[in-house]
């Protein structure tokens, strides 16, 4: 500051003297403070997360293994079950790898390029293409599988698919221009990753984890009944008969779940 504007200052009453050192200080302090903060965070969501991580990767490698073996199978509804159950997981373990990343480095372009990865994840990953309601619908009849676990799985799907929209909505400025890299503007390219908002990002993440919760909890609960004696017998006894395959595997309507 100028000298003469220095003595202007000191010239001022003690309260905007005291203001303006306690605003100056603040702005001095606040890059160590917001690191520390993030150190703090990253220590404590890595701790937190371990064993969600550990049973992630258990649970993926488990329903890969029985996958390929089902795949030998002609119970139709139960594979349709496996596969919607991996798509899911393979999302959320992405999302998961990035995830502590994105809120914790220290390097703001790695936090920004996985915030990024977590929006293109979220953006991309669209149930009605593995599930479309009426496929869906025809596999909870095959099987047998009750009303109440039906209701559960719905409203983890409008859960997660809330999430889905507000992705897209987020993503549709910048999807092509900061992760494909495909606009030849390289100048916008950089202001558009320098304001992606991050509060954003975050909410919408958190919203697809409130319905990957419910997803997580329903999952487990539909693979277990529809791999029921009961309604293994009732699948067997549809498709031995030899149903045309694309009455489950080729169905064209993508009408969202």
């Amino acid at each position: 500051m100028p000298r003469g504007e220095k003595k202007k200052l000191f010239d001022q009453p003690p309260r905007v003297i005291n203001r303006w050192f306690a605003i100056k200080a603040i702005r001095i302090s606040r890059p160590y403070i917001e690191s520390s903060l993030r150190f703090y965070l990253r220590i404590k969501l890595t701790l937190r997360e371990r064993e969600r991580s550990l049973a992630l990767t258990s649970t993926l490698n488990t329903t890969i293994k029985e996958f390929r073996k089902l795949n030998q199978s002609n119970l139709e509804p139960l594979k349709i079950f496996f596969n919607l159950s991996l798509f899911f997981l393979l999302a959320e373990k992405d999302i998961h790898a990035v995830k502590i990343d994105a809120i914790t480095h220290s390097d703001e372009w790695k936090r920004n390029l996985s915030l990024r990865v977590m929006l293109l994840v979220i953006h991309e990953w669209d149930m009605s293409k593995v599930a479309p309601a009426n496929k869906l619908n025809e596999a909870y009849e095959a099987a047998g599988i009750s009303e109440e676990l039906r209701e559960e799985m719905r409203v983890a799907f409008r859960k997660i698919n809330k999430a889905h929209v507000k992705a897209k909505h987020l993503l549709a400025h910048i999807r092509h221009t900061t992760i494909a890299h495909r606009d030849a503007d390289a100048l916008l390219q950089y202001d558009v990753i320098k304001k992606l908002d991050t509060t954003s990002v975050i909410n919408v993440a958190a919203s697809f984890y409130e319905g990957a919760d419910l997803f997580t909890q329903a999952l487990p609960k539909l693979i277990l009944e529809a791999g029921s004696t009961r309604s293994l017998l009732k699948q067997h006894s549809i498709f031995s008969k030899e149903l045309p395959k694309s009455d489950f595997t080729n169905d064209a309507d993508t009408t969202s779940i």
